[in-house]
């Protein structure tokens, strides 16, 4: 009785872990297997780098193409790519599975391939066999497809891939392939999302991404968050095989008072048994309350260079964002390349932009589109997010040397926090005369459309006639912040301070620069708050702007005019500029009595987005004007 029992014990301990049979992530080649050029093109299946494409993939994949980069022209392939020899003889498991990922090119999809599974690695006897599978793929993403190999337990085979029937779309990515034995009931959380920080008493919802591991499909998950109390739900989800979905967890996450938790999450049961494999069943967040609302700011690190003639989209999104959302967005541009004189080297390589124009937001949203759509939903979606950090800044000078005294506040408690202090320094209004400063503009002739003025302008833009904005300058602390700006214990309404140092080049402008002061969480590199703060104002030359809280302009859009209200007494300069930078007007306004509301013309002015900028003495704003 006893080895019988030691014997059961000993066949679901095998049962409870994955066989694996066959698996090939093609990082040191081909291992084994055998491209066949069918139609004799000179193209074949290929091992190629397409980490730049999704980082998940590694550094190698297997690439099958049909369009060549380098002689621009279409290709109708018809590539062979055959696996070494997989055996199933031994397999006692009930079950044998097939999964790989596979990625098209977004723009281009509709790659047509088949699947062969033969007992031959004759490339004639895979051809003239049946199928196992054949698509012409849709899926414009990163795709984990399965297949149920069970009926070839007992045989060794070999699997192809035949990449054919198609012409001048890109490529077609294969890569991770396995060969092995699911689990009956298996689920893994693939990740947790939860507002990393909440006002008190309010709900917040724990959402849950769960990927189906096992051979069965999945009706039911049930969830636990421990946070020293457990919150256990069994929660409706539909998942075949493989599949992937989000649910939320029927109980909020909510407080009375100020903490500080690590939230336990751990998938107990699928289908309502014990789930076959706990190796992959949990997860941990972190979240604090905090005990007073503060600003949430968002940073917007744009990736742009003179080179890409793509980029005015950047720039033309980031002039807009600027006027539209003057309070809480914060836009500094990243210039890229060594043939871009503005380029800042460190700023550059740690940015990690891959994709021109691209941009960061607040360093959690990485290598994102800048279209001006893009930009707004970003900082709608960021913008309500809960901070427990407000940031301030004094300073003074002693000619061109400048003291920043970075101040933060914090309304929450941590035990070991792992914060730091850093300021960017940006500079807008950047004119250069080299050809360095020359802007490729690939909207040049209206082709690609209406872009801020760029349509009219030639290819590339002469340095005359461009104005740089938002130029990232320096880093003070570096790209991740000062080491020891912040102590590790930190309590609610503690106050933190640290001095930084920065000398104005003689070749900038310091009334056109900024101070751009961030909180960076050093464990998830996201920049938690920022502040931007006009570098002349921390030396006492504008203390008192308080144009930028009052002064609105009516009607918007306009046709012949628009009305500036709630000004002081004095003298105001209006200028109007295009959404490349250039002064398109300039009105002089003298004695303006208090509350006056000053006229302007625009009659004549193309129709189109512009900014106004209202200064005086060494007060100033800008905002955003429609004229149609």
């Amino acid at each position: 009785m006893k080895k019988i029992t030691l014997l059961f014990l000993f066949l679901f301990a095998l049962q409870s872990q994955a066989q694996t049979y066959y698996s090939e992530n093609f990082e040191s080649g081909l291992n084994g297997w055998t491209s066949t050029d069918l139609d004799g093109d000179g193209h074949i299946w290929d091992v190629l780098n397409a980490s730049s494409i999704n980082s998940t993939l590694g550094l190698k994949s297997l690439v099958s193409f049909s369009y060549d980069d380098t002689s621009v022209a279409p290709l109708t392939p018809d590539n062979l790519a055959t696996s070494p020899a997989i055996n199933l003889t031994t397999v006692t498991a009930p079950n044998v599975f097939f999964l790989y990922d596979q990625l098209t090119a977004s723009s281009w999809p509709d790659e047509h391939y088949a699947i062969y599974i033969t007992t031959s690695n004759d490339p004639a006897v895979i051809t003239a066999s049946t199928p196992f599978y054949e698509t012409s793929v849709t899926q414009v993403v990163l795709t984990n497809k399965v297949f149920d190999l069970s009926s070839f337990i007992g045989q060794t085979v070999y699997i192809s891939f035949r990449h054919f029937s198609c012409t001048d779309k890109y490529y077609l990515i294969l890569d991770n392939m396995i060969v092995k034995t699911l689990l009956t009931d298996d689920v893994s959380v693939v990740s947790s999302k939860l507002n990393r920080y909440s006002m008190l008493n309010t709900s917040n919802t724990l959402s849950l991404t769960l990927k189906n591991t096992g051979a069965n499909p999945i009706t039911n998950v049930t969830v636990n968050w421990n946070d020293g109390t457990d919150h256990s739900s069994t929660i409706p989800v539909t998942l075949a095989s493989q599949q992937v979905a989000t649910i939320n967890h029927p109980t909020g996450v909510q407080y009375a008072t100020i903490v500080e938790k690590t939230i336990a999450i751990n998938a107990t049961q699928v289908n309502g048994n014990v789930d076959s494999d706990t190796s992959n069943n949990t997860s941990s967040i972190k979240f604090n309350t905090i005990s007073q609302a503060s600003i949430k700011n968002v940073l917007f690190e744009e990736g742009t260079g003179t080179w890409c003639q793509w980029c005015p989209r950047g720039a033309v999104a980031m002039n807009y964002m600027d006027a539209t959302y003057p309070a809480q967005f914060i836009g500094v541009a990243v210039h890229n390349s060594t043939s871009d004189p503005m380029r800042l080297a460190a700023y550059d390589t740690a940015a990690g932009i891959t994709g021109f124009p691209g941009m960061n937001v607040d360093r959690s949203v990485k290598n994102s589109g800048v279209s001006q759509a893009l930009m707004v939903s970003n900082f709608n979606t960021r913008k309500v997010l809960a901070t427990p950090v407000s940031l301030d800044a004094t300073g003074s000078s002693i000619g061109s040397a400048v003291t920043i005294n970075v101040s933060a506040t914090f309304r929450s408690i941590f035990a070991a926090s792992n914060f730091r202090l850093g300021v960017i320094i940006s500079e807008d209004g950047v004119h250069g005369t080299t050809s360095g400063y020359n802007q490729a503009n690939a909207y040049a002739g209206g082709a690609s459309g209406v872009m801020g003025g760029f349509e009219v302008l030639p290819n590339p833009v002469p340095a005359a006639q461009m104005t740089y904005n938002h130029v990232g300058r320096a880093l003070l602390g570096g790209y991740t912040g000062q080491t020891g700006s912040v102590p590790a214990i930190i309590t609610d309404g503690q106050l933190v301070n640290y001095t930084f140092n920065y000398t104005i080049p003689t070749t900038s402008v310091a009334a056109n620069m900024h101070a751009v002061i961030v909180l960076i969480d050093q464990v998830t590199g996201e920049v938690v708050n920022a502040k931007s703060v006009v570098l002349t104002s921390l030396l006492g030359v504008d203390s008192n702007n308080y144009l930028k809280d009052a002064v609105q302009i009516y009607p918007n859009p306009a046709s012949d005019y628009f009305n500036i209200k709630n000004l002081k007494g004095g003298d105001y300069t209006i200028t109007i500029y295009d959404m490349l930078g250039k002064a398109v007007q300039t009105v002089e306004s003298k004695n303006v009595i208090e509350n006056e509301a000053v006229t302007i013309p625009v009659k004549g002015i193309s129709t189109g987005e512009y900014i106004v900028n209202i200064a005086s003495g060494t007060s100033s704003t800008s905002l955003h004007l429609l004229v149609k």
